[in-house]
């Protein structure tokens, strides 16, 4: 299963009077940090889609939501965090290698300024993200017609991976079956990776602020179609995109879950989306999107008895057709994911507790747990 991965990351100051300080939209300018990265690998690589505006080049790019003029063209960008993505890989090991490859090139380039990776589902800090200022007719009417700019008030707030897998022999309609069904098991597959137990500078009442904001307004999966099969599949499915290469045709992205704060975890994802995509005996498949079953999960996380139970499920048989296909490797890298259902705990137990002994309220970016 050939895989890629877009991890976004927080910006925080590593020198400087406040070392720690979270860097966004609040106290960093687009047009401060733009030119600060833009020694960067992979701008001439031609798998790589970089958008309208020619913003997204390389292996890494800022992140946040774009802002335009009235008459169209591109103004500024409030400022999220700073993305890394890696060439699509034949294998999970290859795209986990290229990640912490660029991860540490990206370390690098920011040390020389003072600033710094950390890692955390939701800007711990920030009570919310406003329009300033409001926006335009040009822009309204972009966000009426563009799903891509759906929630930008909740994206602009919140990071996560968006995990990139294909199989290369499935047909387009293996390839729908497959995101179908990670969409209508994603409210049980999110609690793993649950690491916003922040919001507003103070503890959320909950695992998931990420999950619980995100849900009402984006997308847990899309399915990348060429022009060959788009004309066909496109009327019957909204989780199907057109391809803006010919490499992305057939690529299944998923993207509901929150940052991984650590290594292992997010091996132990992306195979349990790996698993998932090839179980057979996982019956379920939809579009829609439940959102009282994701808030339902994000409060209360796998102490939830219906949660965990689905939880259960898909691990258990994700784990068998990992076994079937002669994926030893994959097999193992799921314990992580059985010791935290075994005990009903999330990533965001970590972080809260790293918070009651640093009052650090993200994980440091660059030095990933393993």
């Amino acid at each position: 299963m050939h895989c890629g991965i877009e991890f976004e990351y927080l910006l925080v100051d590593q020198t400087g009077p406040e070392p720690g300080r979270i860097r966004d939209f609040t106290n960093l300018s687009f047009e401060t940090i733009r030119d600060l990265l833009e020694e960067k690998p992979g701008r001439d690589d031609p798998t790589l889609a970089t958008g309208d505006l020619g913003i997204r080049s390389g292996y890494w790019y800022l992140e946040g939501d774009e802002r335009s003029h009235p008459d169209g063209r591109f103004r500024t960008m409030a400022v999220k965090g700073v993305e890394i993505r890696t060439p699509a890989c034949p294998d999970i090991a290859g795209a986990i290698a290229e990640l912490l490859a660029i991860e540490a090139q990206l370390t690098e380039v920011l040390a020389r300024h003072g600033l710094g990776l950390a890692i955390v589902g939701y800007n711990p800090v920030r009570a919310g993200y406003d329009f300033e200022p409001p926006l335009n007719p040009f822009e309204q009417d972009l966000r009426r017609v563009d799903r891509s700019f759906d929630g930008a008030e909740v994206y602009t707030l919140s990071y996560g991976p968006d995990i990139n897998l294909s199989m290369p022999d499935w047909t387009a309609e293996q390839s729908l079956n497959a995101a179908r069904k990670l969409n209508w098991y994603s409210p049980y597959l999110v609690p793993f990776s649950f690491s916003s137990p922040f919001a507003a500078g103070a503890i959320w009442p909950g695992h998931s602020k990420r999950t619980f904001e995100r849900a009402a307004c984006r997308p847990a999966v899309k399915l990348f179609l060429g022009p060959a099969d788009l004309p066909e599949w496109a009327p019957r499915s909204r989780l199907i995109a057109p391809a803006r290469l010919p490499g992305e045709a057939g690529r299944i992205e998923y993207k509901a879950f929150d940052a991984m704060p650590s290594l292992d975890l997010l091996i132990a994802c992306c195979h349990l989306l790996e698993g998932v995509c090839l179980a057979d005996d996982l019956p379920a498949r939809g579009e829609e999107t439940d959102l009282a079953l994701y808030r339902q999960g994000a409060v209360n996380g796998f102490a939830d008895t219906a949660i965990r139970a689905g939880s259960n499920e898909v691990l258990s048989k994700a784990r068998t057709a990992l076994f079937k296909a002669g994926r030893a490797e994959a097999v193992a890298a799921l314990a992580p994911l059985e010791r935290l259902l075994a005990a009903r705990r999330t990533p965001a137990h970590d972080l809260l507790r790293a918070y009651r002994e640093t009052a650090l309220m993200y994980h440091r970016g660059g030095q990933r747990a393993t």
